[in-house]
């Protein structure tokens, strides 16, 4: 399913791109680069040449970062944090568990309690069928 609406999400997205270009074809402008004078540059082409330079030049930073290296401190740190959070999960569970017991308990001792009518048993307040 969830591909089904990244299929539909980068189908609008191409659509939309292709009418930006539609309606700007007629748009053209002159670009000084590096000395050069280009003329009659339709703006679109000039707008698709900014961002794949910007991804380009963003693409070092994403890839070549390097991953960073835990000092022994902040691995013992780290090991502490999750050993906490894991008792805490621990202690949650055990009460959850106790808390079900003494429900259990109650119901069981208030079903034993419950006095039974007239004298007859707890079924047979059940109606009967007529035979």
């Amino acid at each position: 399913m969830r591909m089904v609406f990244k299929l539909i999400f980068t189908i609008a997205l191409l659509v939309a791109v292709a009418i930006f270009t539609g309606f700007n074809l007629g748009n053209k402008c002159d670009i000084w680069l590096f000395g050069k004078q280009f003329n009659q540059v339709p703006v679109f082409i000039t707008i698709a040449i900014s961002f794949a330079a910007g991804i380009l030049a963003a693409l070092p930073a994403v890839f070549l970062r390097g991953e960073k290296k835990m000092t022994p401190e902040q691995a013992r740190a780290l090991a502490e944090r999750l050993e906490q959070n894991e008792k805490k999960q621990l202690e949650k569970q055990l009460n959850r568990q106790k808390r079900l017991e003494e429900a259990k308990a109650k119901a069981q001792a208030a079903f034993e309690k419950k006095p039974k009518k007239d004298g007859k048993d707890a079924q047979s307040s059940v109606p009967q069928e007529n035979k």
